[in-house]
Parts: structure tokens; C-alpha cells; sequence
């Protein structure tokens, strides 16, 4: 399992915020299609349009988003997708489920130590409970995708 100090997980997550490498810069540039989902917070201004696309072995082969928001929020995004891109529906749902049970108890098991890889930053986020649901608009949305497709 990956254990990353405080300077380690704030440079990790100002990284993914400031960089991302499956956003949309301009939401013109956004081309909406079949599999489009969409989610906003229920406390915010977090908001994401994202698609994506599976192969036809159920592999995630695709994912691009144009979204707004707070740091915690956009950089969950992309560590996120960095995390289950090129996996299957199975793998993702064990990543979200690990994800999802983290962020809710500020737990890890040994099995969500090995594949949530740097979504681990977030074990803690629940300390604000306001960043709780700035995590967890990824997970319902790639929840939506996995059941969707």
C-alpha cells in the first residue's frame, strides 16, 4: 500500500488539479454524445459532463471530461480515471467500492491498499464533511457509466 506524508498527498492533488490529462479545457470544445453523463454536487459548484467508452470486452478504453469546481474535487476526478482507465467493468467496480468505503470511514483495506493506488490520498477527506461529497461525485458518476453500458 502506498502511505504518502501530508506534502505528498497536497503535491499529488495540486498535480491532477493543475494538470489534467483527460480534461476539456473549453466546454465548446465538449462534444456531448449518447454515453454523456452528467453530475453536479449537492452542496456547490462542482459540476462534470464526462464520456466514455467501452471496448467490446467490457474495457475502459476511453474517458474525457469538461467540468468546474475545487481542487479536491477535480483532481479526484483525474485520479480516478488515471486509475481505471484500461480496466474492466469487474476492476472498476472493486475500485469504486474500495474508493467509496475509504472515503466514507477514512479506512483502507489491504485489498483497496493494492488498487486504489494514489486515489489514496483522499482516506481523510471525510474530516470535512463539505470535501466528502467533492470526492464522492466521481464515484457516482463512473458508477453511472459502469451500469450504463
Amino acid at each position: 500500500m502506498n502511505f504518502y506524508s501530508n506534502i505528498e498527498k497536497q503535491r499529488i492533488i495540486f498535480d491532477a488539479y493543475e494538470n489534467p490529462k483527460f480534461k476539456i479545457k473549453n466546454d465548446e470544445d465538449f462534444k456531448k454524445t449518447d454515453k454523456t453523463l452528467f453530475e453536479h454536487s449537492n452542496v456547490c459548484v462542482d459540476d462534470i459532463k464526462l464520456n466514455f467508452l467501452f471496448d467490446e470486452k467490457n474495457t475502459l478504453k476511453k474517458v474525457e471530461y469538461c467540468a468546474k469546481g475545487c481542487s479536491i474535487f477535480l483532481s479526484s476526478v483525474e485520479l480516478m480515471i488515471q486509475q481505471i482507465l484500461n480496466k474492466n467493468k469487474l476492476e472498476i467496480n472493486e475500485i469504486l467500492n474500495e474508493y467509496k468505503t475509504m472515503i466514507d470511514t477514512s479506512t483502507i483495506s489491504q485489498r483497496g491498499g493494492e488498487i486504489l493506488g494514489k486515489l489514496v490520498v483522499y482516506q481523510n477527506v471525510r474530516v470535512h464533511l463539505n470535501r466528502l461529497e467533492c470526492a464522492s461525485i466521481i464515484f457516482r458518476l463512473i458508477k453511472k457509466a459502469v451500469s450504463n453500458e
